[in-house]
């Protein structure tokens, strides 16, 4: 999951995303508003953290182009008003949630995946392909109900594989989704790639992703 966090305080705003990377979202940064802006405008988030202050577009106007769009992604505000107003005036203006600074990163987390789970119903916790069974919300992997350790890279592309079960993705797909990398940069990595699958195969079940024309992997 996607992750776009807004905050002008470079402290506050690296230890969000450095957190919410280890919880195992994609988080992404943006510095003000109208970097929020931009980024919002060439790249799909499932969820926005919002910084209330910040500068060169506050986050009413913020908000409003947002919307205005027709773009529905969830947004969690943070706030050091704590005035019901201000909180009553976030909500008109279509913010989801609010947290009050300061503020436990487990809380953000939960929070995150409260709206997650509220944006679309069908998500599933659970997804099983044959004899194996993936824990979302754990992170976990289960073969015949036994727990599998994987790596995280290893963990990732699963999820990925899985939450796309039947419909075949690309070497480039699964490397921007894991690695993050650039198209430009992706071929340093397709080894990487290919090492990762086979450790999975050997893991959990040779005949578990399939190989398309030798740049597709799907998991039926």
């Amino acid at each position: 999951m996607k992750i776009l966090v807004v905050e002008d305080h470079p402290k506050i705003r690296q230890n969000i995303v450095k957190y919410l990377n280890l919880k195992w979202f994609r988080a992404e940064e943006a510095i003000h508003g109208e970097d929020a802006k931009d980024k919002v405008k060439i790249n799909d988030y499932d969820v926005i953290v919002l910084d209330v202050n910040m500068p060169l577009l506050n986050w009413r106007e913020f908000t409003k182009f947002i919307r205005s769009t027709g773009n529905n992604i969830p947004i969690i505000a943070l706030t050091s008003n704590s005035l019901l107003d201000d909180k009553l005036e976030m909500f008109s203006l279509w913010v989801d949630d609010y947290l009050t600074k300061p503020f436990e990163f487990e809380e953000l987390e939960a929070r995150i995946k409260a709206l997650l789970k509220r944006k679309d119903k069908d998500i599933k916790n659970n997804i099983k392909v044959k004899n194996i069974e993936l824990d979302i919300d754990k992170h976990k992997v289960y073969k015949d109900w036994k727990e599998v350790e994987l790596w995280n890279k290893e963990y990732m592309i699963l999820e990925f594989l899985f939450l796309n079960q039947s419909y075949p993705k690309s070497k480039i797909a699964i490397l921007e989704h894991v690695w993050w990398e650039q198209e430009e940069n992706l071929d340093l990595w397709s080894v990487t790639l290919e090492a990762h699958i086979s450790f999975l195969r050997k893991k959990l079940w040779k005949d578990l992703i399939k190989t398309i024309k030798w740049v597709w992997y799907v998991v039926e």
